[in-house]
């Protein structure tokens, strides 16, 4: 199962981390404009998009409500995306956590049937579930935005950390195959750590 985990996160890195990684130093989400978000978009290369997608799955997390708390529908958060972005690309000098904010959280669409409860997708079903492997990367960016909320709502998204955490993960999903992706991501990402 590892293996299979750190294929994902391999992956993950290549999508996400890279653009970020750049930076080495922990990086500020809330310090990142509207501008350098539309900036990447628009440059539209594969590590550009990556950034994007990576950042706007974080803020999906961190804008979760306890009401939500860990149900995600891809495809409203995928709406809520595109409506940032757009909202983005008429407003540059807007950080992208306030502007994320007006399409995420409250205000995102109430999750449909094919929305997934992380709390009851386990480490398991990561490895049967083409559609839940399909978003583990993803779900990685959405968890650690979700707990950087819950961690007295710190906006630091540390690379480094993130890649040992999600490591972590993959060895205890290795060992508890029957327990949840949020049980294994607070064990490394819940406050404590």
């Amino acid at each position: 199962m590892k293996s299979v985990f750190l294929s994902v996160l391999s992956s993950l890195l290549i999508w996400a981390i890279f653009p970020l990684a750049a930076a080495a130093d922990p990086i500020d989400v809330s310090t990142i404009s509207c501008e350098r978000l539309i900036s990447a978009y628009e440059a539209k290369t594969p590590s550009d998009l990556s950034f994007v997608n990576g950042i706007l799955n974080w803020m999906g997390g961190y804008h979760a409500t306890a009401e939500q708390g860990t149900v995600v529908d891809w495809d409203k958060l995928s709406d809520a995306f595109n409506k940032t972005v757009v909202f983005c690309s008429e407003h540059p000098g807007i950080g992208v956590l306030s502007a994320s904010e007006k399409f995420m959280g409250d205000n995102i669409d109430d999750a449909s049937p094919q929305s997934y409860d992380l709390a009851i997708v386990t480490c398991e079903t990561v490895l049967t579930n083409k559609d839940v492997r399909k978003n583990i990367g993803d779900t990685f960016m959405w968890l650690a935005g979700y707990h950087a909320s819950y961690n007295n709502g710190s906006t630091i998204l540390d690379i480094e950390k993130f890649i040992k955490q999600t490591s972590d993960i993959a060895d205890y999903c290795e060992a508890n195959p029957k327990a949840s992706l949020v049980t294994a991501a607070e064990k490394f990402m819940g406050e404590n750590e």
